[in-house]
Parts: structure tokens; sequence; C-alpha cells
């Protein structure tokens, strides 16, 4: 929490930070207090109407589907599904090596390149001895 909001929510430390004022710099943070609180009030009581019309509303439009015989599951699956994306086809391997247990691998080139193609390029071997 802030300093200001500290100070400006605890009465005490608002008494003692606003004892330096004078009483016209008292009234004058008063009015504009005053005045910033109506208008949260307004905004919040708009705000209120407006999701009680809503929701006045979504009840009316549910009751107007009960009454022509329309379920409301009906109509969300009626609607058509989205077409979906096929994924791309696996990468063919490009490289092929044999795995600490024996193994014969292969990888593609993508991703992290396996520990043993790893550890024969430090000893001198290139990438292109593995190709397949």
């Amino acid at each position: 929490m802030s300093d200001f909001l500290r100070t400006f929510l605890n009465a005490r430390s608002l008494k003692a930070t606003t004892r330096e004022l004078t009483l016209e710099q008292l009234n004058e943070g008063y009015d504009k207090l005053t005045a910033i609180v109506e208008e949260r009030r307004v905004q919040e009581e708009a705000s209120r109407k407006g999701q009680e019309e809503r929701l006045r509303k979504i009840e009316e439009y549910k009751a107007l589907l009960r009454s022509e015989g329309i379920d409301l599951a009906d109509l969300v699956g009626a609607s058509q599904p989205t077409e979906k994306t096929s994924k791309r086809e696996p990468r063919p391997a490009k490289y092929q090596y044999t795995d600490a247990e024996g193994n014969v691998q292969t990888w593609t080139g993508q991703g992290r390149q396996p520990v043993p193609i790893r550890e024969a390029i430090a000893q001198g071997k290139t990438l292109n001895d593995f190709l397949i």
C-alpha cells in the first residue's frame, strides 16, 4: 500500500498530516474530494443500471426462447463449428546416430541437438557425418 493511501485511510495519520494546513486549504481539499466521490457514485450507479438492464434483457430473451420451444443448448449447438487447421506434416529425419545403448536413432535437425551428435562434434566430427 502506498504511503499516501496508508495516511489517507488512517484518521490519526490524516489528522496529523493536515494539522499544518489552513482552514481554506482544508475546505478546498474537502470540496475536491467531495466532487470526486460524487463523480464515482454517478459512475457506479450508471454501471449498476447497465448491468441490471443487460441481465433483464437476457432473462427476456430466455423467456422468449422457452415460449417458442427452443432450448438454449440447441441454439448454441446449431452454430457452425469453426474449421480446424490441420497440423503440418512431420519433417523427415535428416540425421542418424547411435545412442549410448547402441540403438540407432534419427533426428530431423530441429530442436536440441542429441547428446551423441553433440559429443561427436566436440571430438572433431562434422554434422555432415551423420546425414542419412
